[in-house]
């Protein structure tokens, strides 16, 4: 996530005096990225992760449940597996795309 932190480097430095703007992670994104992403850019954050909610094997109303899930969970400090536990949707999505550490 070497790429993610240069970016996080570039848009939160000094920018000719313009105001401070949302990161914005997209392209292959899915929820077990989600603790690697707010660990690289932080919280104030938008995670466009279209593929990676369209794609969840129940359609995509599981997949945004199952995106909403992770971010609960990191924002709970609860690893992902942990949460998924007892989070079907959350599981189902890990069991297709994994966890990115």
């Amino acid at each position: 996530m070497a790429e993610v932190e240069g970016i996080r480097e570039a848009i939160e430095g000094e920018q000719f005096g313009l105001k401070k703007v949302f990161a914005v992670a997209s392209g292959g994104l899915h929820p077990g990225m989600v603790p690697a992403l707010v660990k690289g850019l932080g919280n104030d954050i938008v995670i466009q992760a279209g593929g990676g909610v369209h794609w969840h094997p129940k359609g995509t109303k599981y997949g945004a449940m199952g995106l909403r899930q992770a971010v609960d969970a990191v924002e709970q400090g609860i690893s992902l597996e942990e949460y998924a536990k007892t989070h079907k949707e959350l599981k189902d999505v890990i069991d297709k795309f994994g966890v990115v550490k």
